[in-house]
């Protein structure tokens, strides 16, 4: 489990894992994913088969666990890549993914249009070439595939003098290398992709308002707020499908 549980202290997060709080948003993402996962089921043709799902930059393995909880998790084949070498210990435990180790940024290690589902949640900021992943993924993902991408953001002007202050200052102990807005991640992943919607979480959070994320209308406040305003919140998840060739 990612944190360790203290009884009469932590609740179960969405119903899936320990947190101090019924609906925290900084996890809003992952039941946001997988509502666009059911979604994209439904559409299918060929919804009786398993697909292939690849989750790169696994982590702990919240992709899996939050599928898991809706019934999902029978669906797919799952794979799941990261960079660190000891992951496959780390991930949530009695899971049936393929861990694999490996560098996202030097290929993806899958034949071209083979896949049915790319996760990339809160990776790219982190990287160097994230263009080559956006490439490596279109490579990878079957035309009527489906691309699960998230990032923090900032507001655009907020996002100019990022750039600027790193471009002159260096990171300075930040571990994001990119600095995204709503219009720059649109921007980047525009020539390879189509996208489908959007959606924003946690224009607020935290702090003196932690207390509220027990409640299940101020988390629906909030995906309300992350619909309408995406580009003014802390992180955005795009649904996207690979262009034409």
């Amino acid at each position: 489990m990612f944190v360790l549980y203290r009884p009469g202290k932590d609740v179960w997060a969405f119903g899936v894992e320990p947190a101090r709080v019924k609906y925290r948003l900084r996890l809003a993402r992952y039941p946001a994913m997988v509502e666009a996962v059911q979604q994209w089921i439904q559409t299918r043709e060929d919804a009786g088969r398993k697909f292939q799902l690849l989750d790169i930059g696994a982590g702990f393995g919240r992709t899996f666990l939050y599928l898991q909880a809706e019934g999902l998790d029978q669906r797919f084949d799952f794979v799941g890549l990261d960079l660190e070498p000891g992951r496959h210990d780390d991930v949530y435990a009695n899971n049936p993914w393929d861990i694999r180790q490996g560098d996202a940024e030097a290929g993806l290690d899958f034949a071209d249009d083979s896949l049915d589902v790319v996760v990339c949640e809160q990776l790219l900021e982190h990287l160097n070439h994230p263009e080559r992943v956006m490439r490596e993924v279109r490579r990878v993902l079957r035309p009527d595939g489906l691309f699960v991408c998230g990032v923090p953001i900032f507001p655009e002007p907020v996002a100019r003098l990022r750039r600027r202050h790193v471009e002159r200052h260096g990171l300075g102990g930040s571990e994001h290398i990119q600095t995204y807005s709503l219009k720059s991640i649109r921007r980047d992943l525009a020539d390879a992709f189509e996208e489908e919607s959007a959606y924003g979480f946690r224009i607020v959070s935290g702090g003196l308002l932690r207390r509220l994320e027990n409640y299940a209308w101020w988390y629906r406040f909030n995906r309300r707020l992350g619909r309408l305003l995406p580009g003014l919140c802390i992180e955005v998840q795009l649904l996207l499908k690979p262009r034409p060739q």
